[in-house]
């Protein structure tokens, strides 16, 4: 009888692992190209902002998000877009990013930008802030774009200032639309 209970004991021990392992290796499946698509485009729709989607809100009146520049004091001063405040990750460590994102208002969206559309900066910070659970979204461009592109949006100083509605308005990028999707 003893021998029973012996070989029922194994036999579930066996299968509890072999189930174990079944599990693991199926949540460990290489994903496929189109589930790698399909979350590449959520996640980049859900994070990236057009800054003329920006700019056009602005000028429509509608301010919802906080605009951060992430460069450094000094080249925030010599010049920054309309309406961003300055918060100089490049002269911060996780610990001080962490408390400058916490200080900004709970009920806008932050939206960051650093040098260039392909500057890692703003995606380095928003890691670090959504790894303490402060989310972020960035830019479609950087500095370099914001200058080619809407330099006259820029103002100096150490105030962010602020672009006034225009109840005449109509967006000049692509247009504000009338269908679901924008810039």
């Amino acid at each position: 009888m003893k021998h029973e209970y012996k070989l029922m004991a194994v036999c579930i021990l066996a299968s509890v692992a072999l189930g174990g392992i079944l599990t693991f290796a199926l949540l460990n499946l290489p994903k496929s190209s189109e589930q790698m698509y399909r979350e590449f485009y959520a996640a980049e729709a859900l994070v990236g902002v057009s800054p003329s989607d920006y700019i056009d809100d602005l000028k429509m009146g509608k301010n919802d998000s906080v605009l951060v520049d992430l460069r450094s004091s000094g080249e925030y001063r010599a010049g920054h877009l309309v309406t961003a405040v300055s918060i100089p990750a490049v002269e911060m460590d996780s610990k001080q990013l962490l408390a400058a994102f916490s200080k900004l208002p709970k009920n806008k969206p932050a939206i960051m930008y650093c040098y260039s559309e392909y500057c890692m900066l703003s995606r380095q910070a928003g890691n670090a802030l959504a790894q303490n659970g402060i989310y972020a979204k960035h830019f479609t461009a950087g500095w370099y774009e914001i200058q080619r592109d809407f330099a006259q949006y820029i103002v100096n100083g150490t105030e962010a200032g602020s672009l006034a509605a225009d109840g005449n308005y109509t967006a000049n990028a692509c247009g504000p639309g009338t269908g679901e999707f924008r810039c």
